[in-house]
């Protein structure tokens, strides 16, 4: 067996510092809540209308661009090969063109993530074509009228899994969990600086065993990763910032969990801008109560403040989005009955949270959730069951002055 080649970085993580709220549901906080404007979202479009299984959709904007791109089975329902998609709307969500088969081959392609900026567009997956899972990697650089030629980004990473993706300028950088020699779980990491044409060595993050589901958002100069450490009982979520021009974590000293102490860890998502950083989760336990938590930091992720719980109830998926003065989150939720999108909107502390709004609202099975924001919207996208077989679904939600 080949051994990795990738830096390995020795130096702790970024601590990060906050303080105690009670678990339980949003209305057990001090956070004011306002109605959000429910009336200002657009009618449910299916984006995919087909027979086949389309899911795990996720969507990305610049200006009033709007991409999706989602993992969909190539033949009939159910077979066991799937392809990643592509869609784009050019006039703020009301119009989407022709679907764009972006891997077209034979393997299994899996997990499709996206970001684009300006009339860049990038987009990674994990795909076994060659015989091994390796992580993809193709781009566009005129707004998804073409795109180049996939290539293999991971290098010789053995069996990466949960990729993810973020850009800022010329900067890409993608995360993913894979296995060291000793078959530790591992997080690791990519950076290209040139809008993705090369990619620099593959660099560990972490402290090896038991890590799982990294996330990753730029701002400016930075990058930050999020990710999970499990061990018998909870979950910790732990937290790093790097410099697109240096393979060295900033200079820290203490390793620090971002959640509280009572308060469950889980698959999290990161955002920045400005010097806000916002991260959220769904707790893991209690299995029966899993409620979305965020938690702010206003000074470039160097101190974190509260945990503060949202209005959920038995809750997954969690992403967000942060713009200006503003976080944009959506979920997977039960709080109706059946599992549907909701979607929030809070201030960057987090003190000022607009009551949820069902987005899905249907019969079906609605979950796995991503958001953009536009110039002019808010857009969401879901995977949902309602017509029979899983579907792409899009919704927008208008911005009021």
């Amino acid at each position: 067996m080949k051994a990795p080649s990738y830096q390995i970085l020795i130096v702790t993580l970024l601590i990060v510092v906050s303080s105690t709220v009670a678990q339980g549901s949003g209305t057990e906080t001090e956070q004011v809540q306002k109605v959000s404007e429910k009336s200002n979202l657009s009618k449910t479009n299916n984006l995919t209308q087909n027979d086949d299984d389309s899911v795990y959709p996720q969507i990305s904007s610049s200006s009033d661009n709007i991409y999706i791109v989602w993992q969909e089975s190539v033949g009939s329902y159910g077979t066991t090969n799937y392809d990643i998609f592509f869609k784009k709307s050019n006039d703020n969500g009301n119009n989407f063109g022709s679907s764009i088969n972006l891997s077209d081959n034979v393997g299994f392609s899996e997990h499709p993530q996206i970001a684009s900026v300006g009339n860049h567009i990038y987009v990674v997956w994990a795909d076994d074509s060659s015989g091994e899972r390796e992580i993809m990697f193709s781009k566009s650089s005129d707004s998804g009228k073409t795109f180049s030629d996939n290539i293999v980004v991971s290098q010789d990473s053995m069996s990466p899994y949960h990729v993810e993706l973020a850009a800022e300028g010329q900067n890409v950088y993608v995360v993913w969990n894979s296995f060291g020699m000793e078959m530790r779980n591992i997080i690791i990491l990519s950076k290209s600086n040139d809008a993705g044409k090369t990619f620099g060595e593959l660099t560990e993050i972490g402290l090896g065993d038991l890590e799982t589901y990294p996330k990753v958002a730029a701002n400016a100069d930075e990058y930050y990763v999020t990710w999970d450490r499990r061990d018998n009982k909870t979950t910790e979520i732990l937290l790093i910032k790097g410099h697109k021009d240096s393979n060295d974590i900033q200079n820290v000293t203490q390793l620090g969990k971002l959640n509280n102490e009572g308060i469950d860890g889980g698959e999290s998502q990161v955002a920045a801008d400005a010097d806000h950083v916002i991260v959220s989760w769904a707790s893991n336990i209690p299995v029966d109560k899993k409620y979305v938590y965020i938690s702010s930091s206003m000074n470039n992720g160097n101190s974190f403040g509260n945990n503060i719980p949202l209005a959920s109830t038995n809750s997954s998926n969690v992403e967000n989005i942060l713009i200006s003065d503003n976080s944009y989150i959506v979920w997977q939720d039960n709080i109706d009955g059946n599992q549907e999108i909701f979607y929030t909107k809070s201030n960057t502390n987090g003190t000022r949270i607009y009551k949820p709004i069902n987005v899905s609202n249907n019969v079906g099975i609605s979950e796995c959730p991503s958001i953009t924001v536009s110039t002019s919207g808010i857009h969401m996208t879901w995977e949902d069951d309602t017509t029979g077989n899983h579907e792409v679904l899009y919704k927008r939600l208008d911005k009021v002055a």
